[in-house]
């Protein structure tokens, strides 16, 4: 795992937890610099030959002393997610002055095409979460593609409208995945109309494409956005509907 990486799943990982100042800490931890410093000094831990490794969090130094006051809530969830290897363990983390991290590198893509290839190939790279909200999904092929990744521990929760394409599909959603069915209270004929896929946290995939068979014949659109800013502002929408 690289320090972009897993100063990424730091953040994730903090973003779903309950502590009560996790909006602070994440702050903080955006404008940290994750430093490994992998030594030579034996760890003793039981393992023969594993050595000691440090995790230095480097901060501009007038949010220094903020980022400490959180440093027991921080220091658990850095052992938590570290790769503990037969080479090296965690030894410690150290809280130290340091400058801004250099600004996260974003990119966008936009596909009329072969959009259900493109849709099964990020949902193979997600590494954590996948969050679903979709109007109507019906496409067994993502269906399965979803459950080869629940095998491989990832979290995944869809929200989906209440409407019978969805209940008659034959996809078992609810004995699946953890799926929130929303259904628009209104005076009119009103559904859950969005089609977005949150992965990571990092990446989401949005447009007019519906997760259905009959979607891959249409003229559809979807944007593939790797940006962190987006992927929040789209999980907070989910957030909100699956609280509906």
């Amino acid at each position: 795992m690289t320090e972009t990486e897993y100063k990424r799943l730091l953040i994730d990982v903090a973003l779903i937890s309950d502590y009560d100042k996790k909006d602070e800490v994440v702050d903080l931890l955006r404008i940290c610099n994750v430093t490994f410093e992998k030594t030579g000094a034996f760890a003793y831990s039981g393992i023969w030959d594993q050595r000691k490794e440090y995790i230095y969090l480097s901060i501009i130094p007038d949010r220094l002393l903020q980022l400490k006051t959180h440093s027991k809530f921080i220091k658990e969830l850095c052992y938590e997610i570290y790769p503990v290897t037969n080479e090296y363990t965690l030894s410690d983390i150290l809280f130290k002055p340091g400058a801004l991290p250099a600004l996260e590198e974003v990119s966008q893509e936009i596909l009329f095409k072969d959009i259900q290839k493109q849709v099964i190939e990020e949902i193979q790279s997600a590494k954590y979460i996948i969050w679903i909200a979709m109007a109507w999904f019906t496409d067994p092929i993502l269906y399965r593609a979803l459950l080869k990744k629940k095998e491989e521990g990832i979290s995944i929760e869809i929200v989906l409208d209440d409407n019978s394409q969805n209940r008659n599909s034959g996809l078992p959603f609810d004995d699946d995945f953890c799926t929130h069915w929303v259904k628009i209270e209104s005076l009119y004929k009103n559904i859950m109309h969005d089609k977005f896929c949150i992965i990571d946290l990092h990446t989401v995939v949005h447009g007019t494409f519906n997760w259905t068979k009959a979607a891959n014949y249409n003229k559809e659109t979807i944007s593939i956005d790797k940006n962190k800013a987006t992927a929040e502002s789209f999980a907070d929408e989910f957030m909100k509907l699956k609280s509906h």
